[in-house]
């Protein structure tokens, strides 16, 4: 009963990565960079924090910290989050929701086997069986069926030329997907070495801040926040709250990770990702294009708890 209470957690957290993707691109189309976007998500959740360990666990983000362990442990979740949460904001605009969702998952599926079965970054031991082979080939098969059906005329250098940019961003989306795992597994140390949750998840915001920060100075020279859209109207509050989801997310892939192992955390966060990026698709919520779900989105859908029948219960 309590692995279904984290397969139901997991199904949860997962419907909030769409939602913060479809908020961070929302406010990346009034910035002149996605930089600025990922940089505001970053320090509200950096704030919020912040605030959290003062009033439950401040030893784990002070005194509590352990600095024998590598340094990569310290940033290297924050990096791989700050390139994977910029990835999704321009993947997103590229290729819709759906798509994206897929694309980046099979990275996440294909690095997070390798995972599992070597131990990596201190993950427990699960070694690649025939079963769950299977799960994860019909979880990337899910790939073909959110591809959407167009006519073919590639009589045109121009329709050719569409076709592949479109075949790169995918390709881009797939490499992108190994960062989550990545950031998990290498979080996970981080919360040993902070003994705290909160900690390790405050520090992996608070130094995702700092490289924005940086990478934004270096690539504009000076940091703007958009207050204002081209008509002279206040942006809407709810634009910059993607930092709040973000941090129910990370927290999330801490804790399961150790229970459910890198292959099925990332199916059971996928097949959440997939219902609401199903939905954020078929009524273009959040001002972004309106994509109907089809036979191919429902298709996948069903493949994708197939995947994750055969990983965790055949």
């Amino acid at each position: 009963m309590q692995i279904i209470l984290y397969l139901i957690m997991g199904i949860i957290l997962g419907m909030f990565f769409p939602i913060q993707a479809s908020i961070s691109a929302r406010l990346s189309s009034y910035s002149k960079t996605p930089l600025t976007a990922s940089f505001i998500a970053f320090c509200l959740g950096t704030v919020i924090l912040l605030i959290i360990n003062l009033i439950v666990d401040p030893r784990g983000i002070s005194v509590g910290i352990d600095f024998s362990y590598p340094l990569y442990v310290f940033i290297g979740g924050a990096i791989t989050g700050v390139g994977f949460h910029l990835a999704n904001i321009i993947l997103f605009s590229k290729l819709g929701a759906s798509v994206t969702t897929i694309v980046t998952v099979t990275g996440q599926m294909f690095l997070g086997i390798l995972i599992d079965h070597f131990g990596w970054f201190g993950v427990p031991t699960n070694p690649i069986s025939i079963t769950r082979t299977i799960g994860t080939l019909i979880m990337i098969l899910a790939i073909s069926f959110v591809q959407t059906k167009k006519k073919r005329d590639l009589t045109t250098s121009i329709e050719e030329e569409k076709k592949d940019r479109k075949i790169t961003w995918i390709i881009l989306g797939v490499l992108a997907g190994f960062l989550p795992p990545l950031q998990t597994a290498i979080n996970g140390n981080l919360r040993v070495a902070t003994g705290s949750l909160l900690g390790a998840t405050f520090i992996s915001f608070f130094v995702g801040a700092i490289i924005l920060l940086i990478l934004i100075l270096i690539t504009q020279r000076r940091l703007e926040i958009p207050l204002y859209d081209t008509q002279k109207n206040r942006i809407p509050i709810w634009v910059y709250m993607a930092g709040i989801f973000g941090i129910f997310i990370l927290t999330g892939n801490i804790v399961l990770l150790p229970i459910l192992g890198s292959v099925l955390t990332t199916m059971i966060f996928l097949l959440g990702q997939m219902i609401m990026a199903l939905t954020i698709d078929q009524f273009g919520l959040f001002n972004l294009q309106k994509r109907k779900i089809d036979i191919r989105r429902i298709a996948a859908l069903v493949f994708t708890i197939i995947g994750i029948m055969f990983v965790k219960f055949l």
